[in-house]
């Protein structure tokens, strides 16, 4: 890079990533592991099951650390962040990226599904940002990031608690983008589209599903977990620093 290019490079900085031993999360991980940051990873798997995706995340050559947590849990984000910095140290980047949806239209939506959902993709990205908040704003250095969905924008009667939990978690961030910038700490939001990951395989195993939901891409293919990582890293360098209290539709203009 010349003197006049930002700089991608995450040396030195630890990213914590929840619900990211696969998929969107562990792409993202890669990306931010490739640029030179430790990584913590996060998910419901037992460690055994976590290593191999802690053993390719080390290939980087950086370090990297697997803690198990159910979010849902009452205390889990608390738990978390403990064992997270008990291993690696302070949290300099946090990716929210842990979700449950339940694919139920209003009249079958019980109170069961409604505070899963609320536990898991808003109570914790909400604790554990007020938990790496400390830190982030002492060293005048911090990038948060939440996982949202184009179903923030495409209205989807089969997931309507899920939808609207994802819109929340976009106007907090974009309340705390406003009230931290000048520390140093820029929040985001990456919404994607249809990526062909494992919580999708069941519906796009169906080629008339796969088919229907190609139709409606303007860019004419599925998402892949890697098409979340470029944009991640670019929010979490310092090439994308004065991106800020933005929300970033990785979905080939499916909204649209």
């Amino acid at each position: 890079m010349t003197g006049n290019t930002p700089s991608f490079d995450l040396t030195g900085r630890t990213a914590l990533i929840t619900g990211s031993t696969i998929g969107i999360g562990f792409a993202i991980a890669e990306s931010l592991a490739a640029a030179g940051a430790n990584i913590v990873l996060n998910g419901i798997e037992d460690s055994e099951t976590a290593q191999a995706s802690i053993d390719v995340l080390k290939t980087a050559g950086q370090k990297a650390w697997y803690c198990q947590t159910d979010l849902s849990k009452r205390g889990a984000a608390h738990a978390l962040y403990k064992a997270a910095t008990e291993k690696s140290g302070a949290i300099d980047i946090l990716i929210s990226n842990a979700a449950i949806q339940f694919g139920q239209k209003l009249p079958e939506i019980g109170e069961n599904e409604m505070d899963l959902q609320f536990a898991t993709n808003f109570k914790a990205s909400l604790q554990l940002i007020q938990l790496v908040l400390p830190h982030m704003k002492t060293q005048g250095w911090g990038r948060v990031i939440t996982i949202g969905s184009v179903q923030e924008e495409n209205h989807n009667s089969n997931f309507i608690v899920y939808a609207a939990l994802k819109k929340a978690q976009t106007h907090f961030v974009c309340n705390l983008a406003k009230e931290y910038g000048r520390f140093g700490i820029t929040f985001n939001n990456i919404a994607p589209g249809i990526i062909d990951t494992r919580r999708n395989k069941d519906f796009l195993s169906s080629p008339e599903n796969r088919d229907s939901s190609v139709s409606k891409i303007p860019c004419g293919r599925l998402g892949k977990a890697e098409d979340c990582a470029g944009a991640a890293l670019l929010l979490c360098s310092e090439a994308g620093s004065y991106i800020n209290g933005s929300n970033q539709f990785i979905d080939g203009g499916l909204r649209l």
